[in-house]
């Protein structure tokens, strides 16, 4: 069963899903935040939606600002953090009884969750994090994805990118994600989700990031690209994902 509504915090109203597992029971709170470019409604997004709600999972999903249906048009990582921040709230009021956040967290969607993670844990419970080809080095991930040099983009100011919807990437927001880095040490454990063959997000990048986290768990999937449509590779995301909202542990791989 799915519901949309809309969550108003301050001037940032927010386009949100939430699914509800067809026991009605639930057992868990997933909490799903997008890539670069992506919607509540894109393919991973859905996907985890209707994995999690089989195993009892409520899944709140939303648009981050500038994405999908999100009615906010500029593109800010301040926007984005106060979104998911206002969706964790949201989600930690409707589901009371229980005890962990899950975040599924892909691309971008991870840069924003990492940077939330210090407000994040100061909600009751703990959270429990799976983030796929985390971009750890957005910046720079922007730029490739532009085809501009930082020069190029402060000059020009504004650079529209041909997304889903298409996105306004202004100088301002490239000078956040420079200011907001990720590459650092994180006070949880985490699972990280990487395809071997991406083309977007470096493995040298992936790597030394979970160098730094020693609780974190490093899955390569073999010849995956980034988005992740090679067969086998989504069911493998899935499970992965679910034994580790569940146990906070890999069962079916041992793979570094």
């Amino acid at each position: 069963m799915e519901e949309s509504f809309v969550l108003t915090r301050g001037k940032i109203n927010i386009r949100c899903l939430l699914d509800l597992p067809l026991s009605g029971q639930v057992r868990r709170v997933v909490l799903g935040v997008h890539g670069f470019g992506g919607s509540a409604r894109d393919e991973i997004q859905a996907g985890i939606a209707e994995e999690m709600t089989i195993f009892g999972c409520a899944v709140m999903r939303f648009d981050l600002p500038a994405h999908g249906d999100s009615p906010e048009d500029t593109l800010s990582l301040e926007n984005c953090l106060a979104s998911l921040l206002a969706v964790a709230e949201e989600a930690k009021s409707r589901f009371p009884e229980t005890e962990d956040l899950c975040i599924f967290a892909s691309g971008f969607g991870a840069f924003v969750t990492l940077n939330a993670l210090e407000a994040l844990l100061q909600l009751p419970g703990r959270v429990r994090l799976v983030i796929q080809t985390p971009s750890v080095r957005m910046d720079e991930t922007l730029l490739a994805m532009l085809g501009r040099s930082r020069e190029t983009l402060q000059t020009m100011g504004q650079v529209e990118l041909p997304t889903a919807r298409p996105l306004k990437v202004t100088y301002s927001f490239y000078k956040e994600l420079v200011h907001n880095p990720v590459m650092a040490e994180y006070a949880i454990p985490m699972l990280i989700l990487h395809g071997e063959a991406d083309d977007f997000i470096r493995m040298s990048d992936i790597q030394m990031f979970h160098r730094i986290n020693e609780d974190s768990r490093l899955v390569i999937i073999p010849g995956t690209s980034h988005q992740f449509l090679e067969e086998g590779a989504w069911d493998m995301v899935l499970d992965l994902t679910r034994d580790w909202f569940d146990f906070e542990k890999v069962l079916l791989s041992d793979w570094d």
